[in-house]
């Protein structure tokens, strides 16, 4: 297991020195000039030449969607405004051709890139603006499920620094770094919210699928970063053997942050024939504030018998939950309404909802939750389900404690038993209160 020491040092070389600075010539303050404004955006970025900066002056710059970079070397991209895209939701936005036809594009992608730096000489730090209000909406889903932009996507990216920029409603995911080779994320923010009440009520959430800082690959540290939003928060998503930078999302280090939304999660993560993979990630020091979940762990379903999938070496340190809104800890199958033979949003309130079990294919080995407080927790503490036939292995949770234990024995949906435990092989050390019923306790 790579130690965080390790990783913190093999992140050492980050940032990068620059010779040349220029700046972007946009147009501020004019609504009028958003594709106008990305065309030129997107001509700076495309002859940007290796060892170079570029600045974003002070001033807010309206964009329309599909910003766009590919192959930059050891290039920072300094924002000291703001960034607002198109306000007019789908209307005016671009799109592009895709798998189901026609799709909106990324508002920012990034690809490709050796040795990128996103930073800001603003004291305040610059702002990326996505305009997700037109976007968010029970009706809205219903009608073009998720067919939203990303805000940034950054695509086979390596040696990459992130610091100072600050991130608000954008319309689908936030920040998406995929298949990515030595990244920090510090001091950095992600708020995605309908309404400014502080709690996930049924407003906020029809902010759908606004997850903050989605990452995949090797070697990657967030720090000191902040997320309000309606869906996961941080998240551990898997690499596969046919990824670029990595066959496996790996060494991931993710501390002293805040988080409210649905969790502190790892996946969701689904066999699949070429070994899909997450292993040795870490979150420690994390302080979530009225979260709606709060540690999640999940799988995804998939019935081939011949796909395959690993969850290993996971870490929960130091969690702090006040008034976690819905179920506190959650380890076992994605609870979705979007994919197929997920566990039901209705179950295990409404009769007929079904939440089938992980995958036999699924592997789970040593996840560890340790020193984590739930303070004010609503609801019964938490599910741990594994599949019997494969369960579960090395779960150990060690001083993972309810302060309102006793008034938890009549909550809902488990009652006096406090989780849904099954499939697994678990521990409970520490002080642990409660135990979870298929736990031993040391």
């Amino acid at each position: 297991m790579l130690s965080p020491i390790t990783l913190l040092t093999m992140l050492s070389l980050l940032p990068f020195a620059f010779s040349t600075q220029l700046e972007w010539k946009g147009i501020p303050s004019s609504k009028s000039s958003a594709s106008s404004n990305t065309l030129t955006l997107n001509t700076a970025l495309s002859t940007l030449p290796p060892n170079t900066s570029l600045l974003i002056p002070n001033q807010t710059f309206y964009l329309s969607g599909g910003v766009y970079a590919s192959n930059l070397i050891n290039a920072t991209i300094i924002l000291d405004g703001t960034l607002k895209f198109d306000d007019s939701g789908r209307k005016n936005w671009p799109t592009e051709s895709c798998t189901k036809g026609t799709c909106v594009k990324k508002a920012i992608l990034i690809e490709g890139a050796r040795g990128l730096t996103l930073t800001s000489t603003n004291v305040n730090g610059g702002l990326v603006d996505g305009s997700g209000e037109k976007w968010w909406g029970y009706v809205e889903y219903l009608i073009y499920g998720e067919d939203r932009p990303k805000l940034i996507t950054l695509y086979n990216v390596t040696d990459v620094l992130v610091e100072d920029w600050h991130f608000r409603q954008s319309a689908y995911h936030t920040f998406h770094a995929d298949d990515i080779a030595n990244l920090e994320i510090r001091r950095c923010t992600i708020d995605n919210r309908f309404n400014d009440k502080d709690s996930h009520g049924p407003l906020n959430l029809q902010a759908l699928n606004t997850d903050g800082f989605d990452v995949s690959g090797k070697n990657i540290y967030i720090h000191d970063c902040k997320v309000w939003n309606q869906d996961d928060c941080f998240t551990i998503v898997p690499t596969t053997g046919d990824g670029i930078n990595a066959d496996c999302t790996e060494n991931v280090l993710i501390e002293n942050v805040e988080a409210s939304g649905l969790g502190l999660t790892v996946g969701s993560i689904k066999p699949t024939t070429n070994h899909a993979c997450i292993k040795n990630i870490t979150f420690r020091n994390a302080y979530m504030h009225h979260t709606f979940k709060g540690i999640y762990i999940k799988s995804a379903s998939n019935p081939d018998p011949t796909a395959s999938a690993e969850i290993t070496d996971i870490l929960y340190e130091n969690i702090t939950m006040d008034q976690p809104e819905q179920v506190p800890i959650w380890i076992g199958p994605a609870q979705e309404g979007d994919s197929e033979n997920a566990c039901s949003l209705a179950w295990p309130y409404v009769d007929r909802a079904e939440c089938p079990a992980p995958n036999d294919t699924m592997k789970w080995t040593n996840v560890v939750l340790r020193n984590v407080m739930i303070k004010g927790a609503k609801v019964s503490p938490g599910i741990i389900f594994g599949n019997e036939d494969n369960p579960m292995e090395g779960v150990v949770f060690d001083g993972v404690v309810f302060d309102n234990f006793e008034d938890l024995e009549e909550a809902k949906p488990w009652g006096e038993d406090f989780y849904y435990c099954k499939g697994v092989q678990g521990v409970a050390m520490g002080g642990t209160t409660p135990v979870p019923p298929c736990f031993k306790k040391e």
